[in-house]
């Protein structure tokens, strides 16, 4: 499978996977205390943290970042569905064939050594991520889109904007027909899936109770508001 020993290879070149592990299909390293493979905590972490970053390697490396829709599946890991702007050649790619390494990241930060009770400790970078490897693939049926998108909609309305405010039905037919023609629609079928949770968990209680101490104590990254009112003060009206 050329197309799938490329994709490995371009991961690896990008550090998304070493080359050590790209015989045996992975797209990512995880130590053995770090492989998370409880089937609800993985579905769970993919529905909460679903801006997700596609990862293609076909005709060169590709990469987009996506608000995404997870369903999930009694069998198998479900499905992924996103959509993108229509000149995006990124999704020339999705045909069905080609491998799409859909990457969901949740909260990171520093973990400074002194933290822990146990001596000789050196700084990490705490952290907890899913790959969901698939074969994306357009839909073109104009109605499944439609219902996709108001279910995106609402979906993130509820969560974070307030879900009251703003409907999505109340919107013009034709003003939103004309906006779909601007973007596409894809879903995936997840074939395969690996959980890495660095989260400091194989130290004794002592030390996970350091670090717990330290992140709620340590100075914090910006937010989204912290940043984006930021950028704006640099801006020229």
């Amino acid at each position: 499978m050329p197309e799938r020993r490329d994709f490995l290879l371009a991961l690896s070149a990008l550090g998304l996977t070493p080359e050590a592990t790209a015989a045996d299909e992975k797209t990512i390293y995880i130590p053995g205390k770090q492989l998370e493979t409880d089937r609800k905590t993985i579905l769970d972490f993919m529905d909460e943290f679903a801006f997700a970053m596609l990862v293609s390697a076909k005709s060169g490396v590709h990469i987009t970042n996506v608000p995404t829709i997870f369903d999930r599946s009694p069998e198998g890991w479900g499905k992924v569905w996103w959509h993108m702007a229509k000149g995006n050649e990124q999704g020339n790619l999705f045909d069905g064939e080609t491998p799409c390494t859909v990457v969901f990241h949740g909260p990171h930060g520093y973990i400074s050594p002194n933290w822990y009770t146990s001596k000789n400790s050196v700084p990490t970078w705490n952290f907890a991520v899913v790959h969901a490897t698939g074969k994306p693939k357009r839909i073109d049926d104009d109605e499944a889109f439609a219902k996709s998108l108001r279910r995106l909609v609402g979906q993130n309305e509820a969560r974070y904007g307030g879900g009251e405010n703003w409907d999505f039905a109340k919107m013009p037919d034709s003003y939103l027909k004309g906006m779909r023609q601007g973007i596409v629609a894809y879903e995936m079928m997840i074939d395969s899936v690996e959980a890495k949770f660095k989260l400091g968990h194989e130290r004794n209680a002592l030390d996970r109770a350091g670090v717990l101490k330290g992140l709620k104590a340590g100075r914090k990254e910006r937010n989204l508001t912290e940043f984006t009112e930021s950028y704006y003060a640099k801006m020229k009206e």
